[in-house]
């Protein structure tokens, strides 16, 4: 019999060697009191630590031009591992990558674009990403 916490011990050890921060904006914009604006929540920590990201693609159906007609399209997409430990991420939370194997990944930021995948035999968390920010590294 297969023993998932094995399973699970294995992958974070494995597939995911990378360090990412995501976080939430945690609610409605605040009062400054020294200006009197309105700014921004600060966000909320999600997940601070191990996470593996890997590329994939998206098949969409869109319509295009003025006759309406369907066209398919395949993008660019990533799906992000994190370990079993991790809180539920939500559409639209945003993960930065602090530490990677491929340096070019770090400093990227992405925005979660679906809940986790669930499993009758979950071994890591899954969700896709979208490229939010892309800077070179220096």
């Amino acid at each position: 019999m297969l023993d998932p916490q094995a399973i699970a011990a294995f992958a974070e050890r494995h597939l995911m060697p990378d360090t990412v921060l995501i976080t939430r904006i945690a609610g409605e914009d605040v009062l400054d009191t020294s200006t009197g604006d309105l700014v921004p929540a600060s966000p909320q920590v999600i997940h601070s630590g191990q996470a593996g990201l890997y590329r994939g693609q998206e098949r969409i159906r869109s319509r295009s031009g003025h006759e309406g007609a369907w066209v398919e399209e395949t993008r660019a997409g990533y799906r992000m591992m994190l370990p079993l430990a991790a809180a539920e991420l939500q559409e639209n939370d945003t993960t930065h990558v602090v530490k990677a194997r491929d340096t070019q990944a770090v400093g990227r930021t992405y925005r979660v674009v679906s809940m986790g995948e669930v499993s009758s035999y979950p071994v890591v968390r899954t969700v896709w990403l979208e490229e939010h920010n892309r800077k070179a590294a220096r």
